[in-house]
Order: C-alpha cells, then sequence, then structure tokens
C-alpha cells in the first residue's frame, strides 16, 4: 500500500470539504415545494333559518334576536326566560293575534319581531315578578299565512276588511258572514263583487247569495281573491 504525500493528502481533504460545503449550500438555494395536501377545512354552516328548542336553550343575549320577520297568526315560537334555567316551552299565536305566555296571560305577538316581543314581555315579568328577566323567543314553525284581504262593505253587521283564511275556499256567502251576516235591510239578492283585473279594468258580478244561503246553492257563490269588493246594497223598499 502506497502512502500519499502529506501535501497531496491535505489538499484532497481540502477539496473534500469544499465540494461537501458547496452541494449543502446549493441544497439550502432549492426552493421549497409547495404541499400537496391541504390543511383540512372545516365545513361552511349556514345559520338556522328557524330558531329551535336547542338554539333558544343556547341563547342567553336578547339583542341577537330576530328583529326582521314579523310574527303572524298561527306561528308557533319558543320562549325562556333564563333567570328561570327551566327548558323553553312551546307558545303559538292565537286566531287574535296574542301569545298566552306564563305569568302574565296574554300578550299582542302580531306584527311583532321576536326581538320586540320580547322586550315586551321582560317589562311586563320586571313589573311584578322579577329584578331582572332575560326573555329569549325564536320562531320554531311558521304559520300558514292568508292569501291577502277582502273589503266588505254596505248592509253588513262588521264591514271592513277580512283575511282570507288560508288553505280554504273561501267565498262571497262566507266573507259576508264572516262580515256579521246582513243587516235588516240589505238586499240579500244583488250583492255586488268588484274585482280588479291586472290590466287595471274592474270587473263586476251580482250574486244572489239569498239562495245560496237559505236555498242550498254552492254552484252559485264565487270564490274570492285578495282586494275583490264586496258590496251589499240597501233594499229599495224596506218593509
Amino acid at each position: 500500500m502506497k502512502v500519499l504525500p502529506a501535501s497531496l493528502a491535505v489538499s484532497l481533504l481540502a477539496l473534500a470539504v469544499f465540494l461537501w460545503g458547496a452541494s449543502g449550500a446549493r441544497a439550502q438555494m432549492l426552493p421549497r415545494l409547495p404541499d400537496p395536501t391541504p390543511p383540512p377545512q372545516s365545513p361552511t354552516q349556514n345559520p338556522p333559518t328557524r330558531a329551535g328548542t336547542a338554539a333558544v336553550s343556547a341563547t342567553v343575549s336578547m339583542e341577537v334576536l330576530d328583529d326582521v320577520r314579523r310574527l303572524s297568526r298561527g306561528d308557533i315560537v319558543n320562549l325562556r326566560v333564563v333567570e328561570d334555567r327551566d327548558p323553553p316551552v312551546s307558545l303559538q299565536v292565537t286566531d287574535s293575534g296574542d301569545l298566552e305566555v306564563p305569568y302574565i296571560g296574554r300578550v299582542r305577538a302580531e306584527g311583532k319581531t321576536p326581538r320586540q316581543l320580547a322586550f315586551d314581555i321582560k317589562g311586563l315579568l320586571e313589573r311584578e315578578y322579577y329584578n331582572s328577566a332575560t326573555v329569549i323567543i325564536g320562531l320554531d314553525v311558521e304559520g300558514q299565512r292568508s292569501p291577502g284581504l277582502i273589503y266588505v262593505t254596505g248592509m253588513v253587521g262588521s264591514p271592513g276588511p277580512l283575511q282570507i283564511p288560508p288553505n280554504e275556499n273561501f267565498t262571497v256567502s262566507k266573507a259576508v258572514l264572516r262580515a256579521g251576516g246582513f243587516g235588516t235591510f240589505a238586499n240579500q239578492r244583488k250583492v255586488k263583487l268588484t274585482r280588479t283585473q291586472p290590466d287595471g279594468t274592474t270587473d263586476t258580478q251580482i250574486i244572489d247569495v239569498k239562495q245560496i244561503i237559505e236555498k242550498g246553492r254552492p254552484d252559485l257563490d264565487v270564490e274570492v281573491l285578495p282586494n275583490d269588493l264586496i258590496l251589499v246594497p240597501e233594499r229599495l223598499i224596506n218593509f
């Protein structure tokens, strides 16, 4: 085995060190490749459209309550008083537009948002039962809505606007009965139904409601539509 001269061995060692350092520098200068596997993302959760029991149970602030959608007859809401630590109770807006609230009885609900109604109930509770009440209300089930209003005028017991009941074949004779029935001097045979057409013209029909009611002639009745006007005229000769 031949022994290299000392000077040559030192030169080879220096060359090896230089090459190792250069390769390490080049390795450090290589760009970092992107991770082919992106980090998992949490699924997007859409906000609930209805405040069920769980949502009302988890809510403790009245400031976040719905202040947009107004309550109507038939709506079912969940109500909870935070200080009671009881589960929410389910209440329905009655046909008269009220809500039967524990402790305080009937409270007007129709036309109010859940937030407005909650603050109304809060004030009533704090008058006699609570030093401070946090009332949480959320719409749970949306009631059926009326298609619209009709107007009954003339010789009836209670003239004025009427809501068309949802899911009902609401006719002229039913509207007259709902408006308090015929007045003493009403002309029951010539009830006038006026309807505005899409082109702005009006169509008028004369309906013999007396036959419909007394003779059982539903075939003569006419279904009403939103914005219809029903006029019950007075008899020309009253005796």
